[in-house]
């Protein structure tokens, strides 16, 4: 650097964002800020995702139930090795973009001097929450404020490409069962219109918003905030489509080969001991996941869970019916049975009715495509047979 050169001219600022990987947790991307001295010949790139956990099932089952509760605590971590940090991303499969950002020299000094008070161990960690406070959403605040709110100004209540359920359901296909109990886990809180500041929970918004917005240069005029955009790694093994998959058709007929399958409850012989199997694991499975649902609502801090219309197709009154398939002959089932049949039947109307697109204010079509006619079939065949006093006979 030579001597006339301003405070700051040393440094370079990159955002860096990480692409989508295999896992669960990583199908959302990552982004981190990359510093490079030049004069010093050093680098240092901020991660605000670290997090601990161990490395065996028990550990990894702990976070998760932590998790599962609510904000867990997350830090902000410093790799001191572009190298590493590239290995660490190639040994996950992961495709790494560096965009070189054009902030002043002293905007560089102070985004650097920011950072690295941040990185103190009594200033690194934060409670981090998926769509409001994350790794990304840190990256953006920060950039925001080195802008001068510049970022902030020309997104906020500008729509989104979608909500976060939109981008939750394009993110996570690669795992169905997966995809379905998040999808069902959801309430309205996630169906509610983002403006492109609150999109920017997703790394791939910033690095977009980024590449869209103009700033002042040194003479006054606009120019581009991103200098220049280089791939740092592609590999190109993962990726996440644009739009969420369409398989309302599909989980549709997977519930009517189910509700057939209960259906067989009805009649007699080894067909009928089928459908009562089945109708009792439905039962139970629906049972099991209402209990889950309840719980997320009410004992948990995750407002995305709050309120959640799924509730009233997977109920733990399903719990209930489960003996109903399988009382003894001659044996009459407790009086309360027709009437929780008859609760959780009028309880599965209401809510295929709010999962009619645009009327209940829930995206809740695609559980209610799965589980509304099995359902309604099983408690259905509990009503019956509690009215009849006896199971089918083989």
């Amino acid at each position: 650097m030579r001597a006339q050169d301003p405070p700051g001219s040393h440094l370079k600022v990159y955002l860096m964002t990480m692409g989508t990987g295999g896992e669960i947790y990583e199908r959302f991307g990552h982004n981190a800020i990359w510093i490079r001295d030049t004069a010093a010949g050093t680098d240092r790139i901020y991660n605000f995702g670290t997090f601990e956990v161990e490395p065996t099932f028990t550990g990894i089952i702990l976070f998760g139930a932590k998790f599962a509760m609510g904000p867990q605590r997350y830090w902000l971590g410093v790799d001191t090795s572009l190298d590493h940090t590239i290995a660490v991303y190639r040994y996950f499969k992961r495709d790494v973009v560096a965009q070189e950002l054009n902030l002043s020299p002293t905007q560089r000094t102070d985004l650097a001097s920011r950072l690295a008070i941040n990185a103190r161990e009594e200033n690194k960690y934060y409670w981090y929450d998926y769509f409001r406070d994350n790794c990304s959403t840190r990256v953006r605040d920060i950039l925001d404020v080195e802008l001068g709110g510049a970022l902030k100004q020309a997104t906020t209540g500008k729509p989104a490409a979608g909500t976060l359920r939109f981008h939750t359901r394009r993110s996570i296909t690669n795992n169905i069962p997966l995809f379905i109990g998040i999808d069902a886990a959801f309430g309205p809180n996630v169906d509610k219109p983002l403006d492109q500041w609150d999109e920017m929970f997703l790394p791939e918004k910033v690095q977009q918003r980024v590449r869209e917005l103009k700033v002042a240069g040194a003479d006054g005029t606009p120019q581009p905030l991103v200098a220049k955009e280089f791939p740092l790694l592609t590999l190109g093994i993962f990726r996440v489509e644009p739009k969420p998959p369409q398989w309302g058709g599909p989980l549709f007929v997977t519930g009517l080969l189910v509700a057939g399958l209960v259906r067989l409850a009805a009649g007699r012989g080894a067909l009928a001991k089928v459908g009562r199997v089945v109708g009792g694991a439905w039962m139970l499975l629906m049972g099991i996941g209402g209990v889950i649902l309840l719980f997320f609502w009410i004992f948990t801090q995750h407002v995305a869970t709050w309120a959640n219309h799924n509730l009233l197709l997977m109920s733990p009154l399903a719990l209930a019916l489960v003996p109903a398939f399988w009382h003894r002959a001659g044996r009459t089932p407790p009086r309360w049975t027709p009437v929780v049949a008859i609760v959780v039947m009028a309880s599965v109307a209401v809510g295929a009715v709010l999962a009619i697109p645009g009327v209940g204010g829930q995206r809740s079509e695609l559980v209610g495509a799965l589980v509304i006619l099995p359902t309604f079939l099983a408690a259905l065949e509990g009503l019956r047979a509690s009215n009849r006093g006896l199971r089918p006979k083989a």
